[in-house]
């Protein structure tokens, strides 16, 4: 540990981390999947072969972050890659079906307020149907890859003390904790508590933060030079942005933070599995003079991420060309309690199901 100021007897500050376990301050627990699917159908299902089916996606935001760039990118079924290619679904005018033409641009999800309530999100696409023979029944699924761009945010308060106050008051070693925003990403604090201090002036230790993902999805590094791009076909995710976070401490008055891999107060974490972690160094400022006897202070703590889930939904193309049409599309996910959702015309789940491999 290093010790920038003269060692004083007699006078110990000690550092409690304190605040409630990882926990929404809201209603006492973080939602994890803040994206609840809507709708997510076709329309007509049955749908005859050869003639034009819309489908369409509804989002919305259910926890208190914003949504930001939220796309849906269609996958699963044979797209047209040519033209006169018939038994493959194409755009509505029969042509070639592009990345771009089967992505669905949801746009920015505000989370909802004391006042204002979540306005949730639709777009849809058309394509022609397969053409198929005349008696044939033909089932296919659709799978959508939703992407968007979010944070979590947390906070912990620090205390210091000088050994004075620490026995006047009886303070107990404590263990770690944040409170935390809604979000699939979620933070811990790690450490021992409270840290004891000889020194007077300024003086050295660490926090160690770690980042789980407690989502269905992906999460995706969506900031810096190496981050993912977008466009109008979505997110492009390079290898190096797969399962990885933006973490930033917030320096505050006179506690201070630094990577210790880069010396900043933020980084890019890599999530290994499930969870991802990364000490930082923290420096107290002004013992004894700035902090007398006791001072607290709530450190902000931010992760930054894209992140990316799947949904699917299903159409049955009948070989028929006499125009009728039955009701839309079921689809199937998972919500946020694992079950699969119920089937009709505006079905979907409360969250997007299972995780994808980035980048689809």
């Amino acid at each position: 540990m290093k010790t920038n100021s003269k060692l004083m007897m007699g006078l110990f500050v000690a550092i409690l981390i304190t605040s409630g376990c990882v926990e929404n301050t809201d209603d006492g627990e973080s939602t994890t999947s803040p994206v609840a699917v809507n709708d997510f159908s076709v329309t007509p299902n049955p749908a005859p072969g050869d003639q034009t089916v819309n489908i369409q996606m509804e989002l919305e935001n259910t926890g208190d972050q914003d949504i930001e760039q939220a796309y849906a990118r269609l996958f699963g079924p044979t797209f047209a890659s040519g033209s006169n290619q018939e038994r493959t679904w194409r755009t509505s005018n029969g042509g070639q079906v592009s990345q771009a033409y089967r992505t669905m641009d949801i746009g920015t999800l505000n989370a909802p307020t004391d006042t204002s309530p979540a306005v949730p999100g639709r777009d849809s696409v058309s394509f022609t149907s397969p053409s198929i023979e005349d008696g044939r029944i033909v089932p296919y699924t659709f799978n959508a890859r939703i992407q968007y761009r979010t944070r979590t945010t947390g906070s912990t308060d620090i205390t210091v003390m000088s050994n004075e106050r620490y026995q006047e008051v009886g303070a107990t070693q404590q263990s770690p904790q944040v409170d935390t925003s809604d979000g699939p990403i979620q933070v811990e604090i790690q450490g021992t508590t409270p840290h004891v201090f000889y020194d007077v002036g300024t003086a050295d230790e660490e926090i160690c933060v770690t980042v789980r993902n407690e989502g269905s999805g992906t999460p995706f590094l969506a900031t810096t030079n190496n981050g993912a791009t977008t466009s109008n076909a979505g997110y492009s995710i390079p290898d190096q942005a797969e399962g990885k976070v933006e973490l930033r401490v917030e320096d505050v008055g006179n506690v201070e933070f630094s990577s210790q891999d880069t010396g900043d107060n933020e980084v890019v974490v890599e999530l290994i599995g499930t969870e991802g972690y990364h000490c930082f160094d923290m420096e107290l400022i002004g013992l004894g003079q700035i902090t007398d006897l006791e001072q607290t202070t709530e450190i902000p703590i931010e992760v930054v991420y894209g992140y990316e889930e799947e949904t699917s939904t299903s159409v049955t193309v009948e070989g028929r060309r006499d125009g009728s049409s039955g009701s839309s599309g079921t689809s199937s996910g998972t919500s946020s309690s694992g079950t699969s959702s119920s089937s009709g015309s505006t079905s979907g789940s409360s969250g997007p199901g299972s995780a994808p491999g980035p980048g689809q």
